[in-house]
């Protein structure tokens, strides 16, 4: 995760605040949406898989500079971002263990699996 950190400080934090907490602006709302947190993609959303979320880094990031970033650099800050706890998959009605077998089996993803001591799919809420 430290180079995906690395990646994010230097290209991503920018926009997307230091926290992923994305940026706002007062005459329409959202400006640089959040990448982690409660007001981020859920863990049912595309972008939650590592693959896709690199892929779309890729093509698209930072803005104004697409394809700027190494294949290695873009699933670096994939991984990173998709290390921490986002709002629940909105079909999970059971534990994350049956969500993560039911509906994320396969995938190039963080959900269902413990880090840095947190198990991540039991998702944050607004507060």
């Amino acid at each position: 995760m430290t180079r995906g950190k690395a990646v994010y400080e230097q290209n991503c934090a920018l926009c997307h605040g230091d926290k992923g907490q994305g940026t706002r602006n007062a005459q329409d709302g959202v400006t640089f949406p959040p990448l982690w947190g409660p007001l981020s993609y859920n863990w049912g959303a595309g972008m939650a898989r590592i693959d896709t979320a690199a892929g779309f880094v890729k093509a698209n990031m930072p803005m104004g500079k697409p394809y700027s970033l190494t294949d290695q650099q873009a699933w670096d800050v994939a991984a990173y971002l998709n290390s921490h706890e986002r709002p629940k998959d909105p079909r999970q009605t059971g534990t994350v263990a049956e969500a993560a077998r039911d509906f994320h089996a396969g995938e190039e993803s963080y959900y269902g699996k413990e880090l840095n001591g947190w198990l991540l799919g039991t998702g944050v809420s607004v507060r």
